[in-house]
Formats: C-alpha cells, sequence, structure tokens
C-alpha cells in the first residue's frame, strides 16, 4: 500500500482559518492606555492565580472584561450610559 503525501494540502485549512486571516484581523487595533490601580493583595494573588490556570488569560485581558462587565452592569442598574466627564478625575489618595 503506497504512503500518502503529507505534505501539500491540508484538510483543516477548511476548518481553522488560515494564519494571514487572522493576523489580518489584528491590524484593527483599539486604542489602549494604562490604568494603574491599587488593589487588595488577597485580590491579586486570586488575578494572578486564574491567570496563571488559565491557559491564554492575561493580566490585562482578565481586566479589561472584568472591567466591562462592571461599567455594563452600572449602566444597566442606572438605565443608560453615564454621560462623558466634565473634567478630568483628580488623582492620588482620597481625602478622609
Amino acid at each position: 500500500m503506497p504512503r500518502r503525501r503529507t505534505i501539500g494540502t491540508n484538510p483543516l485549512d477548511s476548518v481553522i482559518p488560515s494564519r494571514q486571516l487572522v493576523e489580518g484581523e489584528a491590524t484593527k487595533k483599539i486604542r489602549k492606555e494604562r490604568l494603574t490601580v491599587h488593589l487588595p493583595v488577597e485580590l491579586i494573588e486570586r488575578v494572578k492565580n486564574a491567570v496563571y490556570w488559565t491557559p491564554g488569560l492575561t493580566l490585562a485581558g482578565l481586566a479589561e472584561e472584568a472591567l466591562t462587565l462592571a461599567v455594563e452592569r452600572l449602566e444597566r442598574e442606572r438605565g443608560e450610559p453615564f454621560p462623558p466627564r466634565k473634567s478630568e478625575l483628580k488623582g492620588g489618595r482620597p481625602l478622609k
């Protein structure tokens, strides 16, 4: 029985998009900025453990998803999106 040629057409090409298509989608980049927050150490450890044990998940990706869900919940409770800020937020520690 002759051996099948494995070099040439790949049967998975019809199911899995080629790398060129996937890379082409990445060109639609969303502008991002850095956001620094202070969180409880216990929460940070839980987040790091979740990222470590979830293949493909990043800290930034988890934070983006969590903040998106939190803001969407607040907007749903409010009944509408928040209007744009009238000024920038004040930085630093809050006054006690």
